[in-house]
C-alpha cells in the first residue's frame, strides 16, 4: 500500500521540496540546460557531467518523494546533504572545476535551502527563530 502525497503544512518545508524537486526534475530530465542556467556553456557539459547531475536528481528526487508521502527522514536529510553539497560547491570554487560563478550560484542555492530547513528546525523544536 502507497502513502498519498501530500504537502506539508509548514511553508519552508514546502519551499524546500519545491527546490529540491525541482532541481531534480532539471538534473534528470535537462542536466545540460540546468548547467547552463549555473553559467557552464553546453559545449564544456560532458556525458560524465550529465549522468553525475542524473544521479544528483535521483537523490534529490527519492528524498522529495519521501518527504511527500509524509516520512520525516525525507525533509530530515536535507541539512545534512546539503551540508556536504556546500564542501563539493567551495572544493569546485577552489580548484576552479568550475567557472567561479557557478560555483557561488551553486552553493548560494544550496544556502537557501540550509536556512530554510534551519527555520523549519527552529519552529518544530519551539526555539525562537
Amino acid at each position: 500500500m502507497t502513502a498519498s502525497l501530500q504537502l506539508p503544512e509548514d511553508p519552508t518545508a514546502r519551499a524546500m521540496l519545491a527546490i529540491g524537486g525541482g532541481v531534480g526534475v532539471a538534473a534528470a530530465v535537462a542536466p545540460t540546460l540546468l548547467l547552463r542556467g549555473f553559467g557552464v556553456p553546453a559545449e564544456e557539459v560532458t556525458g560524465a557531467a550529465r549522468m553525475g547531475w542524473r544521479l544528483f536528481a535521483a537523490r534529490n528526487l527519492y528524498l522529495t518523494a519521501r518527504a511527500l508521502r509524509g516520512h520525516p527522514d525525507g525533509l530530515a536529510a536535507y541539512a545534512p546533504l546539503q551540508a556536504l553539497d556546500q564542501v563539493v560547491f567551495w572544493h569546485a570554487f577552489a580548484t576552479r572545476a568550475v567557472p567561479r560563478g557557478t560555483a557561488v550560484a551553486a552553493a548560494g542555492a544550496s544556502a537557501v535551502i540550509v536556512a530554510l530547513d534551519l527555520a523549519r528546525r527552529s519552529r518544530e523544536s519551539g526555539a525562537p527563530a
